[in-house]
């Protein structure tokens, strides 16, 4: 189920984020800049577990970025 992020799932949404970024796929986040834009976040989840995330970050009326994409 995709739904958007709650302040509980912050630490699972860090260690998905991060665990991409020690790959090199994707820039790392840290857990103040997840709490600070929770907002723009979705996760994806399935049987009570976090398994992806994605923020839309919107910039202008008509521009939206796709921050953290990671499954």
């Amino acid at each position: 189920m995709l739904r958007k992020a709650r302040i509980s799932d912050i630490q699972a949404v860090h260690r998905l984020i991060n665990e991409c970024a020690a790959k090199g796929e994707m820039l790392p986040r840290s857990l103040a800049e997840l709490y600070d834009n929770m907002r723009d976040y979705f996760v994806y989840e399935e049987k009570g577990k976090v398994l992806g995330t994605c923020a839309l970050h919107i910039c202008w009326e008509d521009l939206a970025e796709i921050r953290s994409l990671c499954v």
